[in-house]
């Protein structure tokens, strides 16, 4: 693109690898924006494993030994959450 290649031609050099439509929308963000990067990740926001929640869960498991099930109804979210944060968020297996 800096040498004045065009999206076909860049098609053509990654071998048709990325789709020429993928191309020139990359090439029209860049015109655009400057850059490829995102300017908000996509998808819902998160709701239940924000930074906060986390925390609350570490504190309260420091303090003694709880159940998933009474930890989720302290924090008023679902046990499947609570779960979720201690596998993937604190490294605990329960």
């Amino acid at each position: 693109l800096e040498n004045g290649a065009g999206p076909t031609k860049i098609y053509r050099d990654l071998a048709g690898v990325v789709l020429l439509q993928t191309i020139k929308l990359w090439i029209k963000k860049v015109r655009n924006t400057g850059s490829i990067e995102l300017s908000s990740p996509p998808g819902r926001p998160r709701t239940a494993r924000t930074t906060a929640n986390i925390l609350k869960a570490k504190q309260r498991l420091d303090q003694k030994r709880v159940s998933t099930r009474r930890l989720a109804a302290e924090m008023n979210i679902s046990k499947s959450s609570i779960h979720r944060i201690l596998r993937k968020d604190l490294d605990c297996f329960p």
